[in-house]
């Protein structure tokens, strides 16, 4: 038998074309990147995916911060409003535990017409045979 000394070649790597992005194409195309930049300076051009990448997250942190900024003003005026009604809710507690007093009570049924008693009143006693008939 005879051996096969035929060898294959080897095969070459096999190599992904890079898919060319449509909107810098387009981008190219109406606004000229090429004469901007020129062929020697590219490097705009083969990034700019990231920098739009990092251009549209800046613009999300910036707004972020604008959001926390306005929810801290909120926060601070809210808490305004809370310590007044708080202190609006002590003072008309306090006056109305006061108004609740004889002295207070006494002082405005004066315009009517009714007087306090004088004289203590009186006590009755009631003996227990007498409760019963």
């Amino acid at each position: 038998m005879a051996k096969n000394t035929y060898k294959t070649p080897p095969k070459a790597p096999i190599v992904k074309k890079k898919r060319e992005n449509r909107l810098l194409t387009y981008l190219n195309q109406t606004i000229g990147f090429d004469r901007l930049f020129g062929e020697d300076n590219a490097w705009p051009i083969k990034h700019f995916d990231r920098i739009m990448w990092v251009s549209f997250l800046l613009i999300l942190y910036i707004g972020f911060n604008h959001n926390a900024e306005r929810l801290v003003r909120n926060i601070q005026r809210l808490k305004a409003q809370v310590d007044e009604k708080r202190a609006k809710y002590t003072t008309l507690q306090a006056d109305f535990m006061k108004s609740g007093k004889q002295s207070e009570i006494s002082k405005q049924v004066i315009a009517t017409g009714l007087t306090e008693p004088v004289t203590p009143p009186y006590k009755i006693v009631v003996k227990s045979d007498e409760t019963q008939p």
